[in-house]
């Protein structure tokens, strides 16, 4: 029978990656990030929570009962939100709009990101239709391709580029994040190009590791991966129901 499974907040999923020099998070001057990726995680989960409650009418919400409905303990949850500063109030709970606010200050959403996209693939095409991006603020602003019959053309109103105009359409664009969804063995120099040309954040799709320099935030998404930690969990239930 195989041991207990770890807990996943005291290990770094496989195939998510964040520069240890990446920008600050929870309001922080500099150096680390004082809310580790978990925290990070679940503040996006009350943030979702907190919206839906806000527009039915709610207007303070206890730390129970947005635990409860995530599935996360109460104590988390204050741990969590402690990060943020004395919002809430023993007895009363947290102001919904208030707390809501917060979060999206420290997530960096009470602001607008333009994004540049890099492989004009299927993947890129479904990203450019998920409406959350948008709704969320990051707006995409840039499409590079190295496919000669790509270039030139227009998806959902943005001119495909090639990659030797990074430079004049990241400044002109202002994009300060970049996404990749291009081949493993062109996401190296293509993250490289995006550097360069002042992009400060990354979301990688492609396979492999990225190596950036300090004060370059990576994000990557290995769906592969994903999918071989979900097989393990199902495989374990089975082994232990």
């Amino acid at each position: 029978m195989p041991g207990p499974v770890p807990d996943p907040d005291s290990v770094k999923p496989k195939g998510v990656e964040h520069s240890k020099t990446g920008g600050p998070m929870a309001g922080d001057s500099g150096g680390e990030p004082r809310l580790s990726r978990a925290s990070v995680g679940r503040l996006s989960l009350y943030l979702r929570r907190l919206e839906g409650l806000i527009l039915a009418g709610t207007t303070r919400i206890s730390s129970s009962q947005l635990g409860d409905s995530l599935g996360i303990t109460d104590a988390q949850v204050r741990k969590d939100l402690a990060a943020l500063g004395n919002l809430g109030h023993p007895g009363v709970g947290y102001a919904a709009p208030e707390l809501a606010t917060a979060i999206r200050r420290t997530l960096g959403l009470d602001r607008q990101w333009a994004v540049a996209l890099v492989g004009v693939g299927n993947l890129a095409r479904a990203l450019l239709r998920y409406q959350g991006f948008v709704e969320r603020g990051f707006r995409i602003v840039a499409l590079f391709d190295t496919d000669p019959g790509k270039i030139g053309q227009r998806l959902d109103n943005l001119e495909i580029y090639p990659l030797e105009r990074m430079g004049e359409i990241i400044a002109a664009t202002g994009a300060e994040l970049g996404v990749l969804t291009v081949p493993a063995a062109a996401g190296q120099g293509v993250a490289d190009a995006l550097v360069a040309a002042g992009v400060r954040g990354l979301l990688n799709f492609a396979p492999g590791v990225l190596r950036l320099p300090s004060g370059v935030s990576l994000v990557s998404v290995d769906l592969t991966v994903q999918l071989e930690q979900l097989a393990f969990l199902v495989q374990w239930n089975d082994s232990v129901g």
